[in-house]
């Protein structure tokens, strides 16, 4: 245990035996000066004389945190003991417990201007609590179950510390489970990285097991399954079992005898020739609307691939669809978190429970993370492995958890940013600018700064400075104490970018960053415009203020300088939103990493594997190569940029434009640079006083600016994911006329008004259900972004919105008086983006077909997507009597 928890648990102790008999530890009001001064500091640190925390109590509240974050980040341990203790204490608590919610402390603690009110959560952080149903104390127990088939990326990294806060905030237990049921796909050096990424993320699962662990046992529970007559072999060949399952069609083998379905059973389990032909189905419903409930596959044969645990001892295995709910339910998990992109399957996982007599497990779903540009399936990102484009699955460019980390992401800021998602089931494409700018948070107070000059065309700059060079020491963080200092070497000749000597006049004072103002008084120019050398004289004296360019340098020691390499990672492909039909190769990026030689300030040859710091004017960098390596001598570091969020250069021009990188457009950048914070300026824009342009950390005015915020792709409709419902257009219309189609005997012709130059012409399946005159002069609910299409010679351009009950009932869908014709129907809770101009249908690819399971009817009779009410401007969209009906 560290130092800094054993004292104040010694000082807790101490503290309540001298609280009032009989009652409670008395709250005592935070109210202290400004931190960053001596005055503020002393209140603090006498406060705390007695006390672990700010009110006194035995743990750690909101407030703590509150002014923790104004307290400045180096404290004088003798001066103020107490303070730096608490300090340091709070900082390992945020470690320790990242996702925790601290209470606030009773009535008598006092809010600063910038703390929310009491219960409140913070400004961009989502709400975690409330939300698994029927959790006790105690008693929850989640898993998190990768398969072993690549390495760990941020989706599952999202996943992984979801289920881990739950656990850890219910003090109950969290799995690591290994879905090992596809030999053919899993390798042990997967599962190795997986197990080491999770400690990286500071994830300590309470046990580590493998589906294939219960797999004697699930065997069993398959037999049984047949017996029940709730599943059969099937011997059809897989062309025709999809074509089947797509219309419909039961398989032949669907009624053969239990008998029958042993047999082949055991031959599966032989691996015999018999026994390959064979898979187990569960016997479901072939016409269910919901295509993955229509008797899916439960086991099959693999018999030419090793099990990386077990070899060949097996030869059939069971899917993921028939092991997690018998294997959740075996192992003791009472909450099954999923993305909400397995909610189709959801009824499949409840189906298997019972179907197996096994207990209830609670399934709660949350959305799946998903970045522009980006990919997450590990299938694809093999065949970039494979094809030589990355270095390996830790390639900076890859979404892996080594490949993010080793770009500069912090654990800190990972998990930060998946608290801010919470367990949101919107599924949105989002832009990696947020996560980023997160991460910046994080690293600005914390990294040293240095100077780098782009050796190509580097400008020499005579000065009339010391005959020998002459060492200065300066901060290595303007705002960071306890960083220490760096030695600048000042000297007579320096180098100055070619950017910055292009817009620099002959006779112009600029200021040199950690050194002062000088004159450039000549400048040579090449013939091709480029500048060869300037001259100039020091003005020590002179005000920076009076300067517009504050520019770095770095001195001119040839044979001290670093020679580094300074690498600009780009996305690895060129579209936004992959399909699974894309070909990979036609939309690889020729250009993902860009090089750029530079010389750099001596110190940095000191910097090790993994650290990081900031380049001034260029931007955050971690070191990838160091200069030295055992057995390789001296060679050029290579750093990598860390992405800041922003879309805009810090001040040296990108060679990987950081707008095209975030996704971001330069209206969208402005807001990042706002709302970031912190960052260093351009040129001519630097601190007045040390040339840094960090903006002031700790000033609680900036503090809500501090936050970044989420934002939506700014790819089209048809880009985004088909989970996303704004992709719908619903509209309130007005049926003006209705008649009976003259050659379909189910059909009515109708004329709605929507708002539109003229009423939309829909054809509806509404005959035999409901009444000519009841339709007439309704207002309803129709899907108006449906592709034309001809009915039985009538042209219908949308659909009308129905419920249908469980006894076939079937009612229009309606909006309560008051709604404006035209105006579109909203999800409560989600943000909806601009619809698809006509939705795709193609199999695969129709966002109604997957949206469509999750559009119900609640006990209110009122219309939902995933629990979320459609909303009007005048209320909920309601039928009159069909509760938890479909709605199509």
């Amino acid at each position: 245990i560290s130092p800094h928890y054993v004292y104040p648990l010694f000082l807790r102790e101490v503290w309540q035996t001298q609280a009032p008999r009989g009652g409670r530890p008395c709250v005592m009001a935070c109210s202290f000066s400004n931190l960053k001064t001596e005055t503020g500091l002393k209140e603090l640190n006498d406060h705390l004389a007695g006390k672990s925390f700010l009110g006194g109590g035995a743990s750690a509240t909101q407030e703590d945190f509150e002014w923790l974050e104004k307290a400045p980040p180096g404290i004088d341990a003798e001066k103020f003991p107490h303070a730096r203790r608490w300090v340091q204490h709070l900082r390992g608590l945020k470690v320790a417990f990242p996702l925790r919610q601290w209470p606030r402390s009773g009535a008598g603690a006092s809010k600063g201007k910038d703390q929310p009110s009491s219960g409140e959560k913070g400004k961009d952080q989502a709400k975690l609590e409330g939300l698994l149903p029927n959790a006790e104390m105690g008693k929850v127990c989640t898993r998190f179950p990768p398969e072993p088939s690549g390495y760990l990326h941020i989706g599952h990294a999202k996943a992984a510390m979801l289920n881990n806060h739950y656990a850890r905030h219910y003090q109950g237990k969290l799995i690591v489970r290994f879905d090992d049921t596809n030999p053919s796909k899993e390798k042990m050096e997967f599962e190795e990285s997986m197990i080491k990424d999770l400690a990286t993320l500071e994830i300590k699962p309470d046990m580590v097991s493998h589906t294939s662990d219960h797999f004697d046992k699930l065997q069993e529970v398959m037999k049984t399954v047949i017996k029940n007559g709730k599943a059969y072999c099937d011997d059809t060949d897989v062309d025709t079992m999809r074509e089947q399952r797509d219309k419909g069609t039961p398989s032949k083998c669907r009624e053969q005898s239990i008998e029958e379905n042993l047999r082949r059973f055991e031959e599966m389990l032989k691996g015999s020739e018999e026994g390959l032909t064979n898979c187990v189905r569960g016997k479901m419903d072939m016409q269910c609307a919901n295509k993955c409930l229509r008797d899916p596959v439960f086991y099959r044969c693999k018999v030419d691939t090793p099990h990386h645990k077990h070899g060949f001892k097996y030869k059939a295995y069971p899917t993921y669809d028939f092991a997690c709910p018998v294997v959740d339910a075996i192992e003791g998990v009472t909450h099954a978190l999923r993305t909400i992109e397995y909610k189709d399957r959801a009824p499949m996982y409840e189906w298997v429970l019972e179907a197996t007599k096994s207990r209830h497990v609670d399934m709660v779903e949350f959305s799946k993370t998903q970045f522009s540009y980006t990919i997450l399936s590990k299938r694809k990102l093999q065949l970039f492995v494979d094809l030589g484009i990355v270095e390996g699955w830790d390639d900076p460019r890859f979404p892996t958890v080594q490949g993010v980390l080793r770009r500069g992401m912090t654990v800190e800021g990972l998990k930060e940013f998946v608290l801010t998602q919470g367990m949101s089931k919107a599924t949105n494409m989002m832009e990696w600018d947020k996560i980023w700018a997160i991460n910046k948070q994080k690293i600005d107070p914390v990294v040293p700064r240095y100077a780098a000059v782009g050796s190509d065309d580097a400008v020499v700059l005579h000065l009339d400075g010391p005959p020998e060079p002459v060492g200065k020491l300066d901060k290595k963080h303007p705002k960071n104490d306890e960083l220490g200092d760096r030695l600048i070497m000042q000297c007579k000749d320096i180098y100055v970018e070619q950017e910055d000597a292009q817009v620099i006049e002959e006779g112009e004072q600029v200021t040199l960053l950690h050194w002062g103002n000088a004159y450039v008084d000549k400048i040579k120019k090449g013939k091709d415009g480029k500048i060869l050398e300037m001259t100039g004289r020091l003005n020590i004296e002179g005000n920076v203020k009076d300067t517009k360019k504050k520019i770095h340098w770095v001195g001119k020691l040839d044979d001290q300088v670093t020679p580094i390499i300074l690498r600009e990672l780009d996305h690895l492909v060129t579209k936004a939103k992959l399909e699974d039909d894309d070909d990979l190769k036609a939309i690889i990026n020729p250009a993902s990493r860009v090089d750029t030689q530079a010389i750099g300030d001596p110190l940095l040859k000191t910097l090790a594997k993994g650290d990081k710091m900031q380049l001034e004017r260029r931007g955050y960098y971690i070191v990838d190569q160091p200069a030295f390596q055992p057995g390789m001598g001296s060679q050029p570091m290579v750093l990598i940029k860390i992405p800041d969020g922003k879309s805009k250069d810090m001040g040296m021009t990108s060679k990987v434009d950081p707008s095209k990188l975030q996704g971001s457009t330069s209206t969208k950048g402005e807001k990042a640079d706002a709302k970031a914070g912190g960052g260093d300026k351009k040129a001519g824009d630097g601190d007045k006083k040390t040339g840094d342009g960090d903006k002031k950390a700790g000033d609680g005015k900036d503090k809500g600016k501090d936050k970044a915020k989420a934002k939506a792709a700014p790819a089209k409709p048809a880009e985004r994911p088909l989970e996303d419902v704004s992709r719908l257009n619903i509209k309130v219309g007005k049926i003006v006329k209705v008649w009976p189609h003259p050659d379909a005997e189910k059909l009515y012709c109708e004329e709605i008004d929507v708002g539109e130059e003229k009423p939309r012409t829909i054809a509806s399946g509404l005959r035999a259900h409901l009444k000519q005159e009841d339709m007439e002069g309704q207002l309803v609910i129709i899907l108006a972004n449906l592709k034309p299409r001809k009915m039985q010679g009538f042209e219908s351009q949308g659909m009308v919105m129905c419920a249908t009950g469980k006894d076939g009932k079937v009612e229009l869908m309606q909006p309560p008086a008051g709604s404006k014709i035209g105006e579109r129907v909203m999800i409560e809770g989600v943000e909806m983006l601009d619809p698809d101009d006509k939705l795709n249908e193609k199999t695969g690819k129709a966002p109604w077909e997957v949206l469509r399971p999750g559009c119900i009817t609640n006990s209110s009779k009122q219309g939902t997507y995933n629990g979320a009410l459609w909303t009007t401007s005048a209320g909920p969209v309601t039928c009159k009597s069909v509760a938890d009906g479909t709605i199509s």
